[in-house]
């Protein structure tokens, strides 16, 4: 059971929220750019985790974005209060998604049309709706995906992020996945960065404890550097 566990988490952090709907990996592209302006492109693809950013022994495999994932996308999007991603969305890349044991991380670049997009979304993910609306979905991405057990102590809070570019947002979803045998535990830390008119995003999730914070520490100054200078 735990193996199929890729999912649709990454499209949970914000960006992956604002940027997947209508987007989708290039079979021929590890990094998996979206359509857009290819400067745009060049953009997001120096800020996204790459297969060099993690440590060894871990696999990374492109992402591959399906209709499930864009319409929980469309609907959190929804929820937060904010219009069509496609609408003032100029690129999106992909990392892939890396996984070592029962722990996994991915994340999503974007390039919004303007500044004052990317100041709107982040002002979304700050307030105070955010929490519920991913959580919410979380929930349902969990049931479907695991239609044998009873999905139980789903919640969310604040997670304390170092602060890059125009300001960083972390939340902590926890959920219990309840057997007839037993119950797995689960973390999903999720990531937000934005400066100018690039975001970035990522999940680190993972069974029975949180993430090791000191990986998830470095992989998110990894990003926030390059988004700092992007």
């Amino acid at each position: 059971m735990r193996s199929r566990w890729r999912w649709v988490i990454p499209v949970l952090a914000f960006a992956g929220v604002l940027g997947a709907c209508g987007g989708g990996g290039s079979s021929g592209d590890p990094v998996g750019a979206g359509p857009g302006a290819g400067g745009d492109t060049a953009a997001a693809r120096t800020v996204v985790l790459q297969q060099a950013d993690m440590p060894d022994g871990w696999r990374g495999v492109a992402h591959s974005e399906d209709d499930t994932e864009r319409a929980r996308a469309a609907e959190i999007s929804t929820c937060l209060g904010r219009p069509d991603p496609v609408t003032y969305r100029s690129a999106i890349v992909y990392s892939p998604d890396f996984s070592l044991a029962q722990t996994q991380v991915s994340a999503i670049a974007t390039v919004l049309n303007t500044p004052q997009d990317a100041a709107a979304d982040l002002a979304a993910i700050r307030g105070p709706k955010y929490g519920d609306c991913v959580a919410t979905a979380f929930r349902q991405d969990l049931q479907r995906q695991a239609p044998g057990a009873q999905v139980d102590t789903v919640g969310s809070e604040a997670l304390p992020v170092q602060s890059f570019g125009d300001g960083s947002v972390g939340l902590r979803l926890t959920a219990d996945l309840v057997y007839p045998d037993h119950t797995d535990r689960l973390f999903a830390d999720l990531v937000y960065m934005s400066k100018n008119r690039t975001t970035v995003s990522a999940t680190f999730f993972s069974f029975t404890q949180p993430f090791p914070s000191t990986l998830e520490q470095s992989l998110v100054s990894r990003m926030g550097n390059r988004i700092n200078t992007a």
